[in-house]
């Protein structure tokens, strides 16, 4: 019996033990990547002329031996005035310098207020952070991130008090290691895995990947690269056009100037911008407005298709729709008779839109000086 108790003594410390071992295990990623199922790892010296002591960037490598992503070891002391703590963490990078995720040396925690460690919500908090790369942290110079002079009691150890609008950007009680950690992860770091990749790593299987991984950040960064290179930018075209159409305002974007830049069937790339006008973000919508502003003429299909839009009792849509037909298209007789409905809404701006349009068109059909002669005596 005794024996049985103390085989359950032991037992329970060693299982105690490797919970213990697994909290101390801190990994925090936003993708499916592990560094300890990279295949291969390269270890590159870059001369970084900062206070970080490992100067090595580590590169983990695929089966099909693409590169996945970067890590650096940071060690680096958190200081304000002569009070200072150290930070061991491993920051990871896509290899398109998009944050990836941090990990912690076996053994070590990262610590805030009285050097009370982080919490699990603590270093969920501290990733998501750091995955912001629009922080409000990056308009704060250390000296704004804590007011030396400025006296309350609640503090995060270090000195001076977190200004109030920054808890929302912040781990609590440990400003200033949010505020560094932010800034390494989206400093010299972050340029230096963007311009290794694109000086030493790129291939069109590389590109091809990418353009394929549904990740707005990324696939721009693709396209920014493949438009910068002398390469052949056809091979990608399908991809682009595919990347106008998610609906990210940011790929779309790049993705029209891409495709701009390559030699692209106009009628089907104006066809293909047509349709982001039924998108819900303006700033897609605009993209539309910006790119056929950029135009000299219509295609007569891509016209029609437009003037089909002018069914809506959106001014908005209307408006934009007229702009983009003026001088680009000049209406055949049937499209002036379709066009004549506007004459007709119950939107008295879109009516008044329409009559200053059709008035102004050149070879206009007996039908239409008939209905403008009729809108004129009835509203004018």
């Amino acid at each position: 019996m005794h024996r049985l108790t103390f085989a359950l003594i032991i037992l329970l410390f060693l299982m105690t033990g490797n919970i213990r071992l697994d909290q101390f295990n801190r990994m925090f990623y936003n993708t499916p990547f592990r560094p300890d199922n990279a295949s291969t790892k390269s270890k590159i010296l870059i001369n970084f002329h900062d206070s970080i002591p490992d100067d090595t960037l580590t590169i983990y490598f695929s089966n099909e031996k693409l590169p996945l992503a970067f890590s650096r070891a940071i060690h680096t002391p958190v200081c304000m005035d002569t009070l200072c703590r150290v930070v061991d963490i491993i920051l990871y990078w896509e290899i398109t310098g998009k944050y990836l995720g941090f990990s912690l040396p076996d053994g070590t925690e990262l610590t805030k207020k009285k050097h009370t460690p982080f919490t699990d919500s603590d270093y969920k908090r501290l990733n998501q952070i750091l995955s912001d790369s629009l922080s409000q942290l990056g308009f704060y110079t250390p000296a704004e991130i804590h007011p030396v002079k400025q006296e309350v009691v609640k503090t995060d150890g270090i000195t001076g008090a977190t200004i109030p609008d920054l808890q929302q950007w912040i781990v609590p009680e440990a400003a200033y290691s949010s505020y560094t950690l932010w800034h390494i992860t989206y400093g010299q770091i972050r340029d230096t895995v963007v311009a290794y990749t694109k000086n030493h790593l790129l291939s069109n299987e590389l590109i091809f990947n990418i353009l394929q991984s549904h990740d707005p950040y990324n696939q721009t960064k693709a396209l920014q690269w493949i438009s910068q290179t002398n390469g052949n930018k056809e091979q990608f075209i399908e991809n682009a056009f595919q990347i106008l159409k998610n609906g990210n305002y940011l790929s779309a974007g790049q993705a029209l100037k891409f495709l701009k830049s390559c030699t692209t069937d106009q009628k089907r790339l104006q066809k293909e911008v047509i349709q982001l006008l039924d998108d819900e973000d303006f700033r897609i919508k605009n993209l539309v407005i910006a790119y056929f502003n950029e135009s000299v003429m219509l295609a007569p299909d891509v016209a029609r298709e437009l003037i089909n839009r002018l069914k809506s009792e959106n001014y908005y849509i209307v408006n934009v729709v007229l702009n983009i037909l003026n001088k680009r298209y000049f209406p055949d007789y049937n499209d002036q008779q379709n066009l004549c409905l506007l004459l007709d809404s119950k939107n008295v701006n879109i009516a008044n839109r329409g009559y200053y349009f059709l008035l102004l068109l050149p070879n206009q059909s007996p039908y239409l000086l008939k209905q403008l002669n009729r809108y004129r005596r009835k509203n004018l």
